[in-house]
């Protein structure tokens, strides 16, 4: 047996730290899972709960407003750390939060589906001319090729990708779903997704191509509030891919491949493309 899934591979009825089993784990994608309740809810950690999501409104404020991006990756690797000890004190095991060394193969292969789709798609995208502009992006365009691909191999799958789905299809989902059905584990953890993403659109708004469409207060309380729905409904779908996964590599590579290919589409847009 594999060092770190030992603390729940096997689930066993008396064990008190298991909401489910490893079974109940990898068939939790199926909608005949969706309602049920844990067959041993787990004792209620309220204070943990509070605690990581302190975290992340806390983490999400400097981010954004103090933050300068040389920072990014240490403060994010260091905020999610934090996260995985409140919810490892827990007594969150390692499959809850969607971390599982043995599934990691199929994360990957299920993630690496779904990302091909998405790369493929943008090329076609910006292969056709009537669409090529939706990636003309002034902030690509100004940003040397070193620091767009620094962004796209670097930043974005660390500080930004497994950041966002380890904290939250990993660590938020896998508290939640401990004591909720999955269908409101993931509901309640796809919408702080959604609140997390409206203060980094209100900041972006002025240097976003699609800024000048929200003008004023009740512009940028548009631009928040379809952020927040957008992303809420992304949290939806990434959280069944860590589901159907039983790992949270299938939403980070699909994370990873939507950011890191719309920002190489946009340097080719802007560099090649002119």
């Amino acid at each position: 047996m594999r060092d770190g899934d030992s603390d729940e591979a096997l689930a066993i009825p008396s064990d008190p730290d298991a909401s489910w089993t490893l079974a109940d784990w990898d068939r939790m994608w199926h909608p005949s899972m969706w309602l049920r309740r844990p067959p041993r809810p787990h004792r209620t950690h309220a204070w943990h709960v509070v605690a990581i999501v302190a975290l992340a409104g806390y983490a999400n404020v400097i981010a954004n407003r103090a933050l300068d991006d040389v920072w990014h990756i240490p403060f994010n690797l260091g905020v999610l750390a934090v996260a995985f000890a409140i919810a490892r004190h827990a007594e969150a095991t390692w499959t809850s939060l969607g971390m599982r060394r043995d599934r990691i193969g199929r994360g990957l292969r299920i993630g690496g589906a779904v990302a091909a789709v998405v790369a493929i798609g943008m090329a076609i995208a910006v292969a056709i001319p009537a669409t090529r502009e939706l990636f003309r992006d002034d902030r690509v365009i100004d940003a040397s090729t070193g620091e767009v691909l620094f962004d796209a191999f670097v930043r974005i799958p660390i500080a930004t990708a497994f950041y966002e789905e380890a904290l939250f299809r990993g660590v938020l989902f896998g508290m939640f779903a401990r004591h909720f059905a999955p269908l409101w584990a993931a509901l309640i953890s796809s919408a702080l997704f959604g609140l997390w993403h409206i203060l980094p659109t209100i900041e972006t708004l002025e240097s976003n191509p699609a800024g000048g469409l929200f003008v004023g207060i009740l512009g940028a309380a548009l631009a928040a509030l379809g952020a927040g729905a957008g992303t809420g409904a992304v949290g939806l779908a990434g959280t069944w891919l860590r589901l159907r996964a039983n790992r949270i590599a299938a939403p980070w590579i699909v994370h990873v491949a939507t950011h890191s290919c719309a920002l190489l589409a946009a340097l080719v847009v802007g560099r090649v493309l002119v």
